[in-house]
């Protein structure tokens, strides 16, 4: 089960037997099986880009936008937690691959990669944030566990119904690489986040977070409109903290530019929020199949149901052309 309860993350390490004893497994519970302390993870936050892009050779990448501010309440822990469910499931899910076959004990490679951008609000109100932009560069395994341990959810954020988004989209609009992931196929993002975005990127901020050297500022619209050239962009919104009239506003705004199938709103129901990205990973592959089959085998119907009723916008649309990641591997 892999030698610490950093490494336990590998898709190699995870069950997909239908035992919930096993399949619920954490990095506690794996250090317990091996007559190990489990050490809880100390959140330091991650350095800074300094003018570095992201980048993955691997021919399957994904991606996170996570809002960590207060108002997400437990969402972005709950999150980094189950980190492993949720790379092992989308792993296998964009990978195209059979749960009967995988319950069989066939091997899964670590194929996916996966960068996460965790973002707070840099031009809060109430005060200087120490962590609006974190980023974790393209991977998988130990170096996905350990770099989830290192980001700070510092669960501040301004109160003004706006966070940090544009940072992050222009971030992955720009320096994010992914040259092996085939042509004409858009990585997945999922961006998580409950609130709106800031209409202007300051260059000002970009060149403190990121190390770059901008000379004006840009249009955030814009710069998302670059981002869906590249990425193949669905939010998903829980609406924990504002009244629904400033909800109503938030969800306008991010339709207005994604349209109102891939704005998917969670309302308060957000224990479902890893099992909804899971399914929109598959979505994302043309193979929602393969990620029900595995939500399925350790949630109970009621749970599904959840799911299902949130992605139904996306689930019930016209289909698009969308060409899976890779075909799908047989070995």
């Amino acid at each position: 089960m892999g030698g610490s309860s950093s490494d336990y993350s590998s898709s190699r390490d995870y069950s997909f037997s239908p035992a919930p004893s096993v399949t619920r497994k954490t990095a506690r519970d794996y250090a317990v099986d091996d007559k190990r302390e489990y050490v809880t993870p100390v959140r330091t936050g991650l350095p800074g880009v300094n003018g570095k892009d992201i980048s993955t050779n691997s021919e399957y990448a994904g991606a996170i936008l996570i809002d960590q501010t207060g108002s997400m309440k437990k969402i972005p822990e709950m999150f980094f937690t189950k980190i492993s469910t949720f790379y092992a499931e989308s792993n296998a899910a964009i990978q195209g691959k059979k749960l009967k076959e995988l319950e069989k004990g066939n091997t899964l490679e670590d194929k996916l990669d996966l960068a996460i951008i965790a973002i707070g609000d840099s031009r809060n109100p109430r005060g200087p944030e120490r962590f609006p932009f974190q980023v974790l560069d393209y991977c998988h395994g130990t170096d996905l566990v350990k770099g989830v341990a290192g980001i700070f959810p510092e669960g501040m954020g301004g109160g003004n119904v706006k966070e940090s988004y544009d940072l992050g989209i222009y971030y992955l609009a720009n320096h994010s690489k992914t040259p092996n992931v085939p042509k004409g196929t858009k990585v997945p993002l999922i961006i998580l986040g409950d609130e709106g975005f800031y209409p202007k990127i300051l260059a000002s901020e970009v060149n403190n977070y990121m190390g770059l050297n901008l000379t004006s500022d840009l249009d955030t619209v814009t710069e998302m409109k670059k981002l869906k050239k590249k990425f193949d962009v669905f939010v998903l919104r829980p609406e924990l903290s504002y009244d629904s009239d400033d909800y109503a506003k938030v969800q306008k705004q991010w339709e207005d530019v994604f349209g109102p199938e891939r704005v998917l709103r969670m309302g308060d129901n957000f224990d479902r929020a890893v099992d909804c990205m899971i399914g929109i990973f598959g979505y994302a592959a043309d193979n929602f199949k393969e990620a029900e089959e595995m939500l399925r085998r350790r949630q109970t119907p009621g749970q599904v149901d959840d799911v299902l009723r949130t992605l139904h916008p996306l689930l019930s649309s016209k289909p698009t052309k969308r060409k899976s990641s890779k075909k799908i591997d047989t070995d």
